[in-house]
Formats: C-alpha cells, structure tokens, sequence
C-alpha cells in the first residue's frame, strides 16, 4: 500500500534524486558490484525491503557471489569479503547509523589502504544517496 507517490508528487525532486543516482554510476570510481553491496547493507541496516530487493537483485546482475548477501548481516564476522569491501562496509555502517566522529575518523583511516580519495568521495556519496532513497522508500509504502 502506497501512502503517495515521491515520482508523481514531486517529479522534479525525483528527476533530481534520479540524475545523482545515475551520475554516481556514470563517475565509476566504485565497481558496480561494490556498490550494489553497500547499498544492500546501507538497506538492510534501514529496514527497508524494496531498495534491499532492488539492490540484490543489481549486485546478482553484476556478478555478485550470492554467498555475500546472505552473509552481509555478520560480515564482520563471515568469510569471503576482502579488506577493501570490509573498510567499505565499516564505512557505510558508521555513517547510516551515525557514529561518533571518533569512530568515523578511524573507519575513514582503514579506506585510505584501499582506495583513492575521489572513490572515497563517491563511496560516500552511494551511502548518503541510499539513506535518502531507503528514507523516502520507507515513507512511501506501507509494508504489512
């Protein structure tokens, strides 16, 4: 059940949000695959199902080992995710759940090993982007 429609109600806002989205994929400093993890994790962490089915469904279209999404609830503690993706999903973590700046710095300090500071730059862009849509997917639907 929709409560309203973001793309009907405000196009122009949604035309917006949709052109940041599709530059983020067209910059191409992140691998699609990455990304498409990250925003999964960003979703779940957000509770919301559509962006999280939407983003599986991405991540398994660009490659995306299956393993990876069943294990991205206790990444921390599973196999299978190399050092860049685990900076990265620290990364995602601290900043949806907006952690303290202490914590923020030393996640920010682990990306310096695995990437430059313009993926840096789009990474945090997918996490800021993926809040938004998971927030304004979340105020759209109603879920029973």
């Amino acid at each position: 059940m929709s409560r309203f429609s973001f793309p009907d109600t405000s196009p122009a806002l949604f035309k917006s949000m949709y052109g940041l989205a599709t530059a983020i994929v067209e910059n191409g400093k992140v691998p699609a695959v990455l990304r498409d993890l990250i925003e999964c994790r960003v979703s779940q962490i957000n509770q919301c199902s559509f962006c999280l089915r939407m983003h599986a469904k991405s991540f398994a279209e660009h490659g995306g080992d299956a393993a990876k999404l069943t294990m991205l609830p206790v990444w921390r503690a599973a196999d299978g995710f190399d050092d860049a993706e685990r900076a990265a999903l620290d990364w995602a973590e601290c900043l949806t759940r907006i952690e303290s700046q202490e914590r923020i710095a030393q996640s920010h300090h682990a990306l310096l090993a695995h990437f430059e500071a313009d993926a840096i730059s789009e990474l945090t862009c997918v996490i800021s982007t993926m809040n938004a849509w998971n927030r304004l997917g979340i105020a759209q639907h109603e879920f029973a």
